[in-house]
C-alpha cells in the first residue's frame, strides 16, 4: 500500500473530521486522488462506493486504486446497465450519470466520490442534476477539485448543494450575497462577487480542504511565465472581422452569421480566437520547431483549445504524442506513458479540457499556451499537469499571443481575474468583480 505524505494524511484526517463530507480542493498536483482512495480504505462501512468523474479519467481511477491500495473497481459504461456488475467501489463518468442513476441508486451507496467537482457548475445541466440526485442518502459525499471555482462564485452553488446543502439551502441568499446581483435588460445575472472573506471562511470551516503547492512542498522548484510575442504579417482579415463582426462571418457563411445575432458578443470573441489561431498557425509550428532545435535534451507540453491545430502541429512533427478528446481509454494512459518515458518523444499537444486534468507531465520542465482558454481555472489545471509533484526541476510556461489582438486582452483579464480566484478560494483578499467575458469586452472596446 503507497505510504500518504504527511500533508496527505492531515487531508485524510480533515475529511474525517467533517464527518465525511468535505470539499477536497488542494491546488493540483498534491494528490486528491490518493487521499479519497484512501479514506476508501481506512472507512470500509462506507460502502458500496461510487466514484464520478471525467469519462477520461475513468480507468485511471481503477489503475490508481489498484496500484496504491490494491482495491478492486468496476468501470461502468454504455448507455444503461445490461447486467448488474459485481463488487463494491463502481467508477462512472458524468456523461452517462443520468442514465445509471436508477441503478445507482439502488444500490444505496455509502460513499459517492465527485471527481472534478466543477464539471457540476451549472444547475441547468443533466449532469449535475443526476450529480444533486445521487447525493441524497450516502453518508460519505468527496467533491475533489484543485480549482473548484472555475471563473465565478455562482459556479459554487451546485458543488455546495451536491455537498452540504444544509450550510446555503437558499439559491437567492446565495447569490445575493455573494455573487453581486445586477438586474440587466434579460434579467437578473449573478457573475459578480461580494462578501468573498466571508464566503472562504465559511467554506473553510464547514466543509473545505484547500492547501497550496508552495506551503507543504516548499522543495518544489518554482514555476516562472513568459509571454512570448508574435506580431502578424497583416492585420487586414482580422481588423475587418473586429470592426464589423456580422458582415465578416457573412462572407464565412450566411447561416453561422444568422445564428451569431443571437449572441454577437460571446460569438464573436469565439470567432476571433480562432481566426487568430489560424493566422498564426504557422508561426506556431516555427516557434515550436526552434524550442525543440534549441533545447536537444527537454520536452515540451503544448496546450490548446483548436483541433485544427494539434492535427497541424502532428503533421509538421510525426512524433509528438496527442491527448484530446479523441485519445481515451487505454490510448490515453499508453501516451502519458510513453512521453513521460521515452526520451525520443519530447513534444506533446493536448487539448486544455481533455488534457488539462488527471495526468502527469513532469517528464517536461516546459510547457507553452499557444492559445488561451477562457478561464483561470482551465489555465491552472494545464499548466499544473508539468508543475506538480515527482517535478525536480523549475518549470517555465510560456504564452504565445499575437500582438495587437484580444489574446493579449485575454491574458490581462485571465491574470486578473486569477487574482480574484485565489481571494475566494485562499481567502487573501476581498473582491467583487469577477465576470471575464465582460470585462473582456469592455477591453475590446477601450481599443
Amino acid at each position: 500500500m503507497t505510504e500518504l505524505r504527511p500533508f496527505q494524511l492531515e487531508g485524510v484526517r480533515a475529511i474525517y473530521s467533517f464527518g465525511g463530507v468535505a470539499l477536497l480542493a488542494d491546488e493540483q498536483g498534491l494528490g486528491k486522488t490518493v487521499q479519497s482512495l484512501f479514506w476508501i480504505t481506512k472507512i470500509p462501512k462506507r460502502r458500496p462506493v461510487v466514484i464520478v468523474c471525467p469519462a477520461v479519467m475513468k480507468w485511471t481511477w481503477q489503475a490508481e486504486a489498484a496500484l496504491h491500495f490494491n482495491l478492486h473497481a468496476t468501470v461502468l459504461e454504455g448507455l444503461s446497465p445490461s447486467k448488474v456488475p459485481q463488487g463494491d467501489i463502481f467508477i462512472i463518468n458524468y456523461e452517462i450519470l443520468a442514465k445509471w442513476l436508477p441503478f445507482l441508486q439502488k444500490l444505496k451507496p455509502q460513499c459517492v466520490i465527485y471527481d472534478e467537482i466543477h464539471y457540476c457548475k451549472s444547475l441547468t445541466a443533466q449532469r449535475t442534476k443526476a450529480a444533486i440526485k445521487l447525493s441524497r442518502g450516502p453518508a460519505s459525499k468527496i467533491g475533489l477539485s484543485g480549482t473548484p471555482l472555475v471563473n465565478r462564485p455562482v459556479e459554487l452553488w451546485p458543488t455546495l448543494k451536491i455537498l452540504r446543502p444544509d450550510i446555503f439551502p437558499s439559491f437567492e441568499k446565495f447569490v445575493w450575497r455573494y455573487c453581486k446581483p445586477r438586474y440587466t435588460p434579460w434579467g437578473w445575472q449573478y457573475t459578480g462577487a461580494s462578501n468573498i472573506k466571508e464566503l472562504n471562511r465559511t467554506l473553510r470551516s464547514e466543509l473545505m480542504i484547500r492547501r497550496l503547492k508552495k506551503d507543504v512542498m516548499p522543495d518544489l522548484p518554482p514555476k516562472t511565465r513568459q509571454m512570448i510575442s508574435y506580431k502578424l504579417p497583416s492585420y487586414e482579415e482580422y481588423n475587418r472581422a473586429q470592426s464589423n463582426f456580422l458582415e465578416w462571418l457573412r462572407t464565412k457563411s450566411l447561416s453561422r452569421a444568422l445564428k451569431a445575432k443571437k449572441s454577437p458578443g460571446l460569438t464573436k470573441v469565439g470567432y476571433l480566437l480562432r481566426l487568430i489561431a489560424e493566422l498564426k498557425v504557422e508561426w506556431t509550428a516555427k516557434w515550436v520547431a526552434d524550442f525543440l532545435e534549441n533545447h536537444p535534451e527537454e520536452k515540451l507540453v503544448a496546450f490548446t483549445m483548436h483541433t485544427f491545430v494539434i492535427d497541424y502541429l502532428k503533421e509538421r512533427f510525426p512524433l509528438a504524442l496527442v491527448v484530446d478528446g479523441r485519445v481515451t481509454g487505454k490510448a490515453r494512459t499508453d501516451t502519458i506513458r510513453a512521453f513521460q518515458s521515452s526520451p525520443r518523444r519530447r513534444l506533446l499537444l493536448g487539448n486544455w479540457k481533455a488534457a488539462g486534468v488527471g495526468i502527469t507531465l513532469t517528464a517536461a520542465r516546459y510547457f507553452a499556451a499557444l492559445d488561451l482558454p477562457w478561464t483561470p481555472g482551465d489555465l491552472f489545471q494545464g499548466e499544473d499537469r508539468v508543475h506538480r509533484f515527482g517535478q525536480k526541476r523549475k518549470v517555465t510556461i510560456f504564452y504565445l499571443a499575437a500582438l495587437r489582438t484580444i489574446e493579449e486582452r485575454l491574458i490581462k483579464v485571465l491574470q486578473q481575474k486569477a487574482e480574484v480566484l485565489d481571494a475566494v478560494l485562499n481567502g487573501d483578499r476581498d473582491v467583487e468583480d469577477f465576470d471575464i467575458f465582460e470585462e473582456l469586452l469592455r477591453e475590446m472596446k477601450r481599443k
